[in-house]
């Protein structure tokens, strides 16, 4: 097996934007930059010449059609399957708006846009020029004490933080870390450009390791330092990033993965998701008035104003459909479930415990969809409430990659 990596910076030139928290402060430009933002990128290679590509960058989201304009560029241009090719981001409330075209806040420009999906492109050939022969090592552990469920204090979140690293010669080079939590240690009074949580994580992560590894997102919707943190500062953000990457160091590497003469693998799935617009108006109603002379309570960090005001915004949406894309990729000891959105910390273990294969889960990848969280957790807190996403589709949502797992190992 052979392994690229690299990095790009996609820091902006002033005056920019910031994305995140749908706050109007952010009508204002930004107001510097706090630390750049960057992509990171991985290249794995098999000895059959089949190719995955994952690169995630320290941005909010990526609208389906620009994250499926960057993945086919990078496709045709490389010979490289359209479904191997992997766009994520770390979820960065703080990163640059610019590139969004819908955003509600800030405003859009076309040629950081432009800059932003040339960087991805640019960003795989940089990681195809430094190929070279490596092995592949995993370990995992609990990690507690820097994050957990938002919504329900003193419960753990998907805490379990795994580790990939690739060893050249007997040194490591490259590497990914997969963490579920939520890259908001600073508040949205913030209107300085930062990487927050995951960027600055792979910061110190590369002054303990050597490489910057890539940060890749699982199963935060209901993740984050909320019930951890105590403030929202940046000497927080660094007190977090100093500790959690401490933690993450001591995480033992005790499995090798093997890639080579085994096929690559891709299962496309599709979720389709339907409102009753009818009954979901009805239950908004009642919510707003419940809401609003005390009978109903909520959990979590939005006051009860916003959500009364998101409920009321869905009032006026027309009938709600749509279709999550979502695939599982299998290489040789590897499996990936890719999702395009935030899905409840509980389906971490659900995923890995699918398989007996090494799994990794990519969030907030190829396009965003929602929030999914379970269906006890409906109507307590802002991910679902106002939220369009009937109860129940996360858990349809993680039957399906059940499903789909167990046909992969049936197959094998």
């Amino acid at each position: 097996m052979d392994v690229g990596s690299g990095r790009i910076d996609i820091t902006p030139e002033e005056p920019f934007y910031l994305l995140g928290y749908k706050t109007p402060l952010r009508n204002q430009p930004a107001e510097g930059i706090h630390d750049h933002i960057f992509i990171n990128g991985l290249l794995i290679c098999t000895n059959l010449n089949q190719k995955l590509f994952i690169a995630t960058g320290d941005l909010l989201e990526l609208e389906d059609q620009f994250a499926a304009t960057i993945r086919y560029k990078i496709s045709q241009r490389y010979g490289i399957p359209f479904a191997n090719v992997i766009i994520g981001v770390t979820h960065d409330h703080h990163s640059v708006r610019d590139f969004h075209e819908s955003w509600e806040f800030g405003k859009f420009n076309e040629q950081y846009r432009d800059f932003l999906a040339n960087s991805f492109v640019e960003l795989y050939e940089k990681c195809e020029n430094n190929l070279v022969e490596a092995k592949m090592v995993y370990g995992d552990d609990l990690v507690l004490g820097y994050f957990s469920n938002r919504n329900h204090p003193g419960q753990q979140s998907d805490n379990t933080v795994s580790v990939v690293k690739f060893v050249h010669e007997g040194k490591e080079i490259a590497g990914l870390v997969n963490i579920a939590v939520h890259s908001t240690v600073l508040s949205g009074s913030n209107m300085l450009l930062t990487a927050d949580l995951a960027g600055n994580l792979s910061q110190k992560l590369k002054d303990l390791w050597g490489f910057y590894p890539l940060m890749l997102i699982g199963c935060a919707g209901d993740s984050s330092n909320h019930n951890d943190r105590l403030a929202r500062d940046f000497a927080e953000l660094d007190r977090v990033t100093t500790g959690l990457a401490e933690k993450i160091n001591h995480i033992e590497l005790e499995r090798t993965i093997t890639v080579d003469n085994q096929p690559l693998r891709v299962l496309t799935l599709n979720q389709e998701v339907v409102n009753d617009k009818k009954a979901y108006d009805q239950d908004l109603l009642e919510r707003i008035e419940g809401m609003k002379n005390g009978s109903i309570k909520a959990v979590g960090s939005q006051p009860l104003e916003h959500l009364i005001k998101k409920c009321e915004a869905q009032l006026k949406e027309p009938p709600f459909y749509d279709v999550v894309p979502m695939r599982i990729l299998d290489l040789g000891d590897l499996r990936l479930f890719v999702f395009p959105g935030e899905l409840a910390s509980a389906g971490g273990e659900m995923l890995r415990n699918s398989t007996d294969k090494t799994v990794l889960i990519a969030g907030y990848c190829d396009g965003f969809h929602h929030y999914f969280l379970e269906e006890k957790d409906y109507g307590l807190s802002f991910e679902t409430i106002g939220n369009p996403v009937p109860s129940g589709t996360f858990e349809k949502i993680i039957g399906q990659f059940c499903q789909g797992s167990e046909l992969l190992d049936s197959q094998s």
